[in-house]
């Protein structure tokens, strides 16, 4: 069975880096207003609300629209490996890797190996969700 995208159709690295960068200044920026609203940040409950509200910028995000807003900023979306729409399940599998390493630079950095590493460019949480990252 032949692959629904080419290699040149795969989000590059500096797209995908650039996507990231968009959503990661704007969902923390989200996510502090909200435990703003909700609680101090150091109170459990504003704690819960920071980490729902980030994390869930990203699996929202994809599962509804096959994108976040960062990604639809650096025109690139993601996808079933067959080329169909990403289901929920695979934007919860995709994004679980970040919520596991804690958003560390040591984690961002892995995941730039991984795509290198990768002949359809896929980071850790793509491979375990089997999805690709697509230029739109």
């Amino acid at each position: 069975m032949s692959k629904p995208y080419t290699r040149s159709q795969l989000a590059s690295v500096t797209a995908r880096g650039g996507a990231w960068l968009v959503d990661i200044v704007a969902s923390l920026v989200v996510a502090a207003v909200v435990s703003g609203v909700v609680g101090v940040a150091a109170d459990p409950l504003g704690a819960l609300a920071f980490l729902l509200v980030s994390v869930g910028w990203y699996v929202v995000s994809e599962a509804v629209w096959g994108r976040t807003p960062g990604k639809w900023v650096a025109g690139i979306r993601v996808v079933e490996a067959d080329g169909g729409d990403v289901s929920a399940r695979a934007a919860v599998v995709r994004n679980a890797t970040k919520v596991i390493g804690g958003g560390s630079i040591l984690l961002v950095l892995a995941g730039v190996v991984f795509i290198a590493d990768s002949r359809d460019n896929q980071r850790l949480g793509d491979r375990f969700a089997d999805t690709l990252v697509v230029r739109v």
